[in-house]
This record gives structure tokens, C-alpha cells and sequence, in this order.
């Protein structure tokens, strides 16, 4: 056999490293490494299929979530159309309570984080919660999570995607207003949010089943797939279209300068904790204000308390400005919508205000014809 110089003076020259370069490209070796990509596969195909599985279960919670009616569905209907679900009792106030959860993650695996990465393996949660009074289903949430942390509850903010329903929405303890966005004016019924990354939907007892339907149509394949879930509309694209359409239809709404009955039902239905007052107009006159340092003119009003309707009376009602704000297109609907304008010759008039201790929570249709 012949043996060329070079790799002569290589051995000669370098043996350690000779050595070590015949070892790792021996037949040993060569098993070693088919061994470590098999071990390999074998760890990406139980990770997949832990996390398929884990899908599945909990698409049958949402899909028995989704069959529920609020103030409807008995407690052992509920047994029967929802899968995995923990029973919890508890008093309050001495008022007994009884409850339903179900928690669904691959938190227990705790696997190591930083070769697994590479897999695209990433933490899957799920909560769910149903409330039960007197024997019926009064309430239902849901949270979709990707994080290795996980919120508190479901159903709220913390979750890439999460859900809940609602009576009626209350003040906060010891807060002196509720805010109410125009988008939660126009659809007081479903309300899809983003926020950063996350959606998350309050919708009524009462909404329309077309819409609940659609908070528990989630697209869960990212949760189990190569790409994974980056953002909360590779798992709920239908929320996402939900929220975009009534931003654009409540800026149309916004920029039509008027306040259509359905925002007034709306907040006597959903807002209970608001005060509502009737005003009559005694008063209104055009002022001259500088805006950073530009004039314009700007109607103010003097009103008269003539009842509380509900609530308690929460502010004076003199020099009331009516501010012409009306958002751009390219600007958030959380932008300020005019009040109800007076007209020229308006000497007197009945209007209805909402309003809770000295803060104005909506932020469109502040004041409208009674």
C-alpha cells in the first residue's frame, strides 16, 4: 500500500489528531451517529404526537363549549357535551357555588428548553371554566396559551387567545367609571379585541349564536405543527376578521355623526352600574377657544337636571363643551366622537346623559336627544 508523503508527515507530525480524526470517522462512530439521529427522530415524532394529542382534546372542550346556552343548558346537559370536566364547590358570602374546569398543557413534561427549540417545541395550555347556578350554566371562559408562564384565570387578558361571557359589564370596585370604547358601543353584544398579539372576545348571554359560534372556532394545527403560533390570528383568524370589520364599521358609524338607538340600548342592557340622567337644555351659545394655539369655535351648553333615571346625578351641568373630534381613518375608533351638537335656533330640549361620578366613560354619543 502506498502512503504518500504528506499524509506520512500528517502522522508523523500530528498523532493525537490522527487518531482522533480515524475515530470519529470509524465504523463505531458511524453507528453512533445513525443511533443519536434516530434518538432524534424518535423524540420529534413523541413530541408531535403528544402535542396532536393534546390538540384534539382540546378542540372536544371548545366544540362541547361551543354547544352550550347561557341560562339554558342544565347542569347535566353539560356533563354530558363537554369532556374532562373537575367539579369545584365552594361558599362565598355564605352563597354556595359550583363550578366546572378543565386544564389541558404539556407544563408536566418539563423537558429541556434549548435543543428542544429546534424542534419548534413550545409549551400548549388550555383553561376552561363554567359556572353553574341554581342547577343552569351562568357563565363560560376559555384560554388559549403558548407561554411557558400562564395567567391566572381564563378567559382573560394574558392568553393569546381567550374568551368570556358576560351578563352586563360593572364598574370596578372603587372606580369612579367605566370605560367604554366605540367599538364596544357598535357591537355591544360581541366584542373582539387585540391587544399586542392576543385576541380575546366578551359576548353576551344573549348574543347572536353565529357570532358565539365563532369564539370557539379556533384553528389549533399551529399548536402541533412546524411553524407554530406566533400570533393570535394563526389561531383564531375569524376573530381577527371580526375585529377589523367592526373597527372599519364603527369608523363609518363615528364619522356619520349620529347616534343610532342601538348604542342607547345597548348601554341600558349591558352597563347596569351607569348612571343615566335626563337633562333639559336651558342654555347653549358659540365661544371662541384656542386649541395650541389655533381658534376655532366650539358650542357650550347649559343644562337642568330633570331626573335620574338610574344611577345617582354625578356632575354640573354648565358650560358643557361640545368637542369636535372626529378620528381619521388611520387613527384608533378609541378617538373621540362630537356630542349631539345644538342647532342654531335650539332654545330649550330634553337630553339623555351617561355619566359616573364626574367621569365620562364612553368615548362617542356622550349626550343625545331624549
Amino acid at each position: 500500500m502506498h502512503i504518500s508523503p504528506q499524509a506520512l508527515n500528517a502522522k508523523e507530525h500530528f498523532p493525537f489528531f490522527h487518531r482522533i480524526a480515524k475515530t470519529l470517522s470509524g465504523p463505531w462512530a458511524r453507528r453512533i451517529y445513525f443511533a443519536m439521529f434516530f434518538l432524534l427522530l424518535l423524540i420529534s415524532t413523541a413530541i408531535w404526537l403528544r402535542s396532536y394529542l393534546l390538540v384534539r382534546k382540546i378542540e372536544a372542550v371548545l366544540h362541547g363549549l361551543s354547544e352550550i346556552r347561557l341560562d339554558q343548558t342544565t347542569e347535566e346537559q353539560l356533563k354530558k357535551i363537554v369532556p374532562y370536566l373537575t367539579q369545584r364547590d365552594w361558599k362565598a358570602g355564605g352563597i354556595s357555588y359550583r363550578s366546572y374546569y378543565v386544564h389541558i398543557s404539556n407544563e408536566s413534561d418539563r423537558l429541556p428548553r434549548g435543543p428542544l427549540d429546534w424542534l419548534r417545541y413550545q409549551y400548549i395550555g388550555f383553561d376552561a371554566g363554567v359556572l353553574v347556578q341554581d342547577g343552569k350554566v351562568l357563565q363560560v371562559e376559555y384560554g388559549v396559551d403558548n407561554q411557558w408562564v400562564r395567567p391566572q384565570y381564563p378567559g382573560y387578558t394574558g392568553y393569546i387567545v381567550s374568551a368570556r361571557s358576560v351578563h352586563g359589564l360593572w364598574l370596578p370596585y372603587q372606580s369612579g367609571g367605566l370605560r367604554v370604547t366605540s367599538v364596544d358601543d357598535y357591537s355591544p353584544q360581541y366584542r373582539p379585541r387585540r391587544e399586542g398579539n392576543a385576541l380575546y372576545v366578551i359576548y353576551t348571554n344573549d348574543a347572536p349564536p353565529e357570532l358565539t359560534k365563532r369564539v370557539f372556532h379556533l384553528n389549533l394545527s399551529c399548536l402541533w405543527g412546524l411553524p407554530g403560533c406566533d400570533d393570535a390570528s394563526d389561531i383564531a383568524p375569524e376573530i381577527s376578521a371580526d375585529v377589523k370589520t367592526i373597527q372599519e364599521s364603527t369608523y363609518q358609524q363615528l364619522i356619520s355623526e349620529k347616534c343610532p338607538d342601538s348604542i342607547i340600548e345597548g348601554r341600558m342592557r349591558y352597563l347596569p352600574d351607569i348612571s343615566v340622567l335626563l337633562l333639559e337644555v336651558t342654555g347653549s351659545r358659540r365661544i371662541e377657544v384656542n386649541e395650541d394655539g389655533d381658534k376655532t369655535e366650539d358650542w357650550f351648553t347649559d343644562y337642568k337636571l330633570k331626573e335620574v333615571i338610574r344611577g345617582q346625578n354625578s356632575g354640573f351641568w354648565n358650560n358643557v363643551r361640545f368637542h369636535r373630534t372626529i378620528p381619521s381613518k388611520g387613527c384608533s375608533t378609541n378617538d373621540r366622537k362630537p356630542d349631539l351638537a345644538p342647532d342654531e335656533d335650539w332654545q330649550s330640549g330634553f337630553v339623555l346623559r351617561w355619566s359616573r361620578l364626574l367621569f365620562l366613560p364612553f368615548r362617542s354619543c356622550y349626550t343625545v336627544c331624549a
